[in-house]
């Protein structure tokens, strides 16, 4: 019998095309039909109701349908095919292909299909017997099919899945029998397909509200026949400790020694008893041990353990983006059987932490002040700066691993350190992970269960423990992985009776404990011990525990994080925020670029009110709710069905949003050292809602989908500043807060608080004062009256025009040396749409490059030079790239702006597609000219004599 050696990458197909692979497992058995690249080239076909196309495993039917262009109305987001191509989600779809096997590969003990990942209710078939059942999108599944295979090529495989809308109307239907789970569908406006909560899939892909409905099913993830005679190693568990106390401030040189505890989950050929053989634990060039073991079988599965020591200065510590370096250690677990004649590996990349999630109460002498819930890694408490994660594409098929590291690298480019990957969508890929432990940006991870109540049902639960298991045995050993949590949101869910749940409360109550709590918990805690696990996000934490795990409150400041959202507000102003410990999500809504939403409408879309846009507006009343957020502090620009107009729409909407969450998160980054007399304060993290998008679409986002930077990511970049400083008002006093992440104190520190009109460039005063920064600290560096201080009065007169709209502030913090300290920030005292703003003429003067620097060796410097103060100043071009900042305010009549292409481009290139836009721009010219005489809107200001109104302003609708 010929013993093959051969190599199966256990990673997702594109992973195994050599991008960003981390988990390797080697294999050395009597025999295995393919290796993960035979298996992606194995021939399938895909058929449905009256046809059959080529298939791609790994891959999905809605993909298959484009690739064989049976789906014909253009790219899955154009305009409406959402709606279009939602037939192929009713449908039930077999994936088929041949089996060749050898008479000498039927010898051994066990032979089995193994799947990573099913979308999701299928039936496996080889010739006409069932092998396998699958009812989980997050589950591995192993099916025994030695019996079922015979020599030759006539072995014919099926995987037929039933369509996921009628399964989990099915599903709904017997469940409601008893009582209802609801919610019984989503909202109208998402455009979507019922009861997500009845099926074990991406919540998401029934729609939600900033994405479209595509059901899929398909073999989503890699797939192998493999046959085996021992043991076939599936996933490490790592565990470090380390054997001294750890500093609480960062220090590079402190490399402790480590106590080390190794968990090897391995697939048994036998279904139980004793299997004798070896294991081999490697640790990079560190360590290597060879121990004789007998494992324990049961029901095919065992667990090999090790532990051992890592001396002192011989690791060094895993940090956070931001705090230090990331170094990653390959860790090998090696198998082999007593004869030396079968052998399995797997190797994983770690790294040495430490992680708590501390609830100490902030006050022992008077605990009703509440709890902390801050993170603490490494013995150092850290500010969590962040955002949310959804799915990257409604397919994740076509989620690229460059692309998503695209992604992440944007998050860590603006200073984040933390990302929570949302309970509506995926466990994401190998990929995401490894590059999130590469990048230092720890994973807030949800178990995939999000705004619903679920079912209890046996084999409902049955089907989760599975998920759960796979999923934490899968991710435990990356070092970027903070905590897991229950759920998204269903706590408070069903204490606010979100769905109609108050007159069965009870019922959902218990429903939700055995879920979460008896369910979940458990085998993700026995199975990782080293991180902790919340029940839900948002909770009280600790208190919604003692209130039986579902708190009477559970938006409660004092406790556990919270997510707010609130669109009736004055969000630039920051009223009214919540003095939370842990902002979890918050955020404003914002429209893609036109340069986005071209490639997927025409010109008939154009519009603010057109079909296509409320279509695409998922969240309801969300156009409305955009208007009045807009038109508190902006003019609307008349929806004429023009380019200009649309264009100029889409603009204001990310203004907006990079105002309002600029304002929320300066807000809770103020709080971060200090506490009201009730208890409210101490906020020790900000995660925005949301980073990503999944199509082009009204959303939360600070990206767009394809990656190109809103307004918003630019503003990220400056608010998560490891130094920033953050101006507000308190009645009639001017507060600057200068808010430091960084581990030292800065002395000499200058803070100059600059006075503007918006009628000419430059400052008409300043104040400077000199300081101390203090490390890790938010603290009030300065407090002036708008009269006494900045003299108001004197240097903000206009005609009939409020002081507050003709001046507005900037701050500038330097070094002793003049070198840059924290951003240049900026603060409006009142609304731009009442300010005499000029009509700028900004150009781009010149363009010079590329040279090379640390962000692209594509560099090129663009001076920008305007005649006027010009507010919200946009760049944009069609090369891939990103500028050093975008969304400026223009205070003088140069500004040096930097942009780093992705691709090589020449200074040509650039200069062609580069176009520049600031909010005078959205004016209508009558409406500018009337201004810049003085006169302002009837419906703003009570004293316009003259009456003139802006035909579009939001406030028109109440007033005239």
């Amino acid at each position: 019998m010929e013993c093959e050696w051969l190599k199966i990458l256990v990673v997702d197909d594109k992973m195994a095309r050599g991008v960003g692979a981390n988990v390797v497992m080697v294999v050395a058995v009597w025999w295995s039909v393919f290796t993960a690249t035979q298996a992606a080239q194995q021939n399938w076909t895909l058929s449905g109701t009256n046809l059959t196309v080529g298939g791609a495993v790994p891959g999905g039917v809605y993909s298959d349908l484009m690739t064989a262009q049976y789906l014909d109305k253009g790219d899955f987001y154009y305009r409406f095919n959402d709606l279009e191509y939602r037939f192929v989600s009713l449908d039930n779809w077999t994936y088929t292909t041949q089996l060749d096997v050898d008479a000498s590969h039927l010898n051994h003990t066990r032979i089995a299909l193994v799947f990573e990942g099913l979308d999701t209710v299928a039936e496996v078939v080889i010739g006409s017997e069932v092998v396998g059942r699958s009812d989980n999108m997050f589950v591995r599944y192993v099916f025994n099919v030695k019996d079922q295979l015979q020599e030759g090529n006539a072995n014919t495989l099926q995987v037929k899945f039933e369509s996921p809308v009628t399964y989990a109307a099915r599903m709904y239907d017997a469940q409601a029998a008893d009582y209802i789970v609801p919610p019984k569908c989503v909202p109208s406006a998402y455009q979507g397909e019922c009861h997500a909560n009845h099926i074990r899939k991406m919540q998401a892909s029934f729609s939600w509200d900033w994405g479209p409905a595509f059901p899929n099913a398909g073999i989503w993830k890699d797939w192998r026949l493999v046959g085996w005679n021992s043991l076939l190693v599936t996933d490490i568990y790592f565990s470090a400790t380390p054997s001294s106390s750890l500093p609480t401030t960062p220090d590079p040189s402190f490399r402790p020694g480590w106590n080390i505890t190794i968990k090897v989950w391995c697939d048994a050929a036998q279904e139980s008893g004793e299997v004798g053989g070896s294991l081999t634990i490697s640790l990079g060039n560190l360590y290597s041990l060879k121990q004789t073991i007998t494992a324990t079988v049961e029901n095919y599965e065992t667990v090999l353990v090790s532990n051992f020591k890592i001396e002192e200065d011989q690791v060094d510590l895993w940090w956070p983006n931001g705090y230090g370096n990331q170094p990653l250690y390959n860790l090998t677990a090696l198998w082999s059987d007593s004869a030396e004649t079968e052998t399995s590996s797997k190797t994983v990349s770690v790294g040495f932490r430490t992680v708590e999630l501390n609830q100490d109460y902030i006050d022992l002498d008077n605990i009703t002040k509440g709890r902390h819930y801050r993170v603490i890694v490494n013995n150092v408490t850290l500010f969590m700066k962040g955002s949310n994660w959804i799915p990257a594409h409604i397919l994740p098929e076509s989620v690229t691993p460059e692309y998503t590291r695209a992604l992440l690298n944007a998050a860590a480019q603006t200073h984040q350190n933390c990302i929570r990957v949302w309970g509506g969508g995926i466990y994401e890929t190998d990929a995401f992970y490894q590059i999130a432990d590469e990048l230092g940006i720890l994973i807030w991870e949800d178990m995939m269960f999000a705004c619903s109540m679920y079912p209890v049902n046996e084999d409902f639960l049955t089907s989760v423990e599975a998920e759960v298991t796979t999923q934490v045995r899968r991710l435990q050993h990356h070092p970027s992985i903070l905590l897991w949590a229950g759920n998204n949101e269903n706590e408070a869910a069903l204490r606010d009776n979100w769905y109609g749940t108050a007159q069965n409360f009870d019922q959902y109550k218990a429903d939700y404990i055995t879920l979460y709590v008896d369910t979940i918990r458990p085998i993700a805690m026995e199975i990782d011990d080293t991180r902790p696990f919340v029940v839900s996000s948002p909770s009280n934490g600790i208190k919604s525990e003692e209130e039986g795990y579902i708190a009477a409150h559970p938006y409660d400041n004092l406790y556990g994080d919270v997510h707010y959202y609130n669109y009736n507000s004055d969000a630039w102003q920051g009223e009214p925020f919540p003095i939370t410990r842990f902002a979890s999500e918050y955020g404003y809504q914002s429209w893609p670029s036109f340069k986005s939403m071209h490639e997927v409408t025409e010109e008939e879309d154009w519009s603010s009110t057109s079909p296509m846009s409320y279509h695409r507006q998922h969240h309801p009343v969300g156009q409305e709710e955009l208007a009045l957020q807009i038109g508190l502090h902006m003019h609307l620009p008349p929806q004429d069905g023009t380019a200009a107009s649309y264009q100029q729409y889409l603009y204001l909407t990310q203004v907006h949003q990079a105002m309002a969450v600029k304002a929320e998160t300066e807000f809770y980054r103020r709080w971060m050292s200090s506490v009201t007399d009730e208890g409210e304060g101490y906020t020790s993290g900000a995660l925005y809602w949301q980073l990503n998008d999944i199509w082009q679409g009204a959303s939360w986002a600070s990206i767009e989908y394809g990656g190109r930077w809103k307004m918003l990511h630019y503003y990220a970049k400056n608010f998560f500043a490891p130094v920033i400083t953050s101006t507000y008002m308190d009645t009639d006093n001017v507060k600057v807060y200068v808010v430091s992440d960084e581990i030292g104190d800065v002395k000499n520190a200058k803070l100059t608080l600059k006075l503007h009109r918006y009628d000419q460039l430059g400052a008409v005063s300043s104040v400077d004062n000199t300081l101390t920064v203090a490390g890790r600290t938010a603290s009030e560096a300065v407090s002036l009256n708008l009269e006494s201080d900045l003299a108001l009065s004197t240097h903000c007169q206009k005609d009939l025009i409020d002081l507050v709209d003709v001046c507005f502030l900037t701050s500038h913090l330097a070094l002793s040396d003049g070198s840059y300290l924290a951003p240049d920030n900026f603060y409006l005292l009142g609304k731009p749409k009442d300010a005499p703003l000029p009509d700028a003429s900004i150009q781009v003067t010149s363009i010079l490059g590329p040279t090379s620097s640390g962000s692209s060796d594509w560099t090129f410097t663009v001076m920008v030079n305007s005649d006027a103060v010009a507010l919200f100043v946009w760049l944009e071009t069609d090369v891939p790239g990103v500028f050093s900042q975008n969304g400026f305010v223009m205070t003088e009549s140069q500004m040096e702006v930097l942009f780093y292409a992705d691709q090589e481009t020449t200074t040509g290139e650039l200069q062609a597609s580069l176009t520049v836009m600031s909010l005078t721009d959205t004016l209508s010219r009558v409406y500018q000219n009337q201004q810049q005489e003085g006169l302002k809107d009837s419906a703003i200001h009570p004293n316009d004599k003259n009456k003139a109104i802006h035909p579009n302003d939001i406030r028109n609708v109440f007033i005239l």
